[in-house]
């Protein structure tokens, strides 16, 4: 972190890795993770996990697990990484019918939104149903990337009907991470014409940067930040600070 901020404010050309930028999309992911309202829930779960005895540990897993198990999405993940072989099978066998429930849900909105194209209202729920199952941990590999590209698809159907930055932002996030960097900046530069002044754009735009390992362009997306004053929220101070290395980064 420290190298590529001095980097940064050294002017040099090249940018190696640029791997920390990966800390704000963690940053985002786990944004989305604490505002889910049974977060706190996912506690009795990590303690059951690291319980001494193994018989006590399996029925206290077993006990949590025949409450909801679409609970513990992001600790059944990594229970299925425990020592414990019959917890391996008990994680397993919860995330399988959890993938199976949520694959169902999802196929049946993609039904309705297929059957009726001109619905609003059923390309919204497609959409949301799309961004939920993709930030669930849910899906890995090919799965996942096939439900990513689908949900970059309706997003930009979406973006096309309504002008809308939030729209822009999510569409440009997700061609980053299917590693569409062209497509992306142009998502960004249509959003930046649009929306000058919007700091979620321009946050984007560093994204952008840090994925393509341009440091030239990611120090002067700062730079430009900094001079046309573009208003962050907290989050978007932070990530400033972070490539800046400045102790405020102030905002009008």
């Amino acid at each position: 972190m420290l190298h590529m901020r001095t980097l940064i404010r050294a002017g040099e050309h090249t940018a190696p890795g640029l791997e920390q930028m990966r800390v704000d999309d963690e940053e985002r992911r786990s944004i989305l993770v604490e505002e889910r309202a049974d977060f706190a829930n996912t506690v009795p779960l990590e303690e059951a996990l690291i319980v001494n005895d193994s018989s006590q540990r399996r029925s206290l897993v077993m006990s949590i697990l025949n409450d909801n198990p679409s609970r513990y999405i992001d600790v059944l993940s990594q229970a299925r990484l425990n020592e414990d072989v019959e917890v391996v099978h008990y994680a397993a066998t919860a995330m399988a019918q959890i993938s199976a429930k949520e694959d169902l849900a999802l196929q049946r909105c993609r039904n309705d939104y297929l059957q009726h194209r001109n619905s609003e209202t059923m390309l919204e729920r497609y959409c949301d149903a799309l961004e939920r199952y993709v930030n669930s941990g849910i899906a890995q590999g090919y799965a996942l990337q096939l439900q990513k590209q689908r949900y970059a698809e309706v997003l930009q159907e979406r973006l096309r009907k309504h002008d809308d930055y939030y729209v822009a932002c999510r569409l440009a996030q997700m061609q980053i991470d299917l590693g569409l960097f062209d497509d992306a900046a142009h998502t960004i530069d249509g959003a930046m014409e649009r929306w000058p002044d919007q700091g979620d754009v321009w946050l984007m735009r560093l994204r952008l940067d840090a994925a393509r390992n341009d440091g030239d362009a990611l120090r002067q997306t700062v730079q430009q930040i900094e001079s046309k004053h573009i208003y962050l929220g907290g989050q978007g101070r932070r990530t400033l600070r972070f490539w800046t290395g400045a102790k405020e980064a102030e905002r009008a």
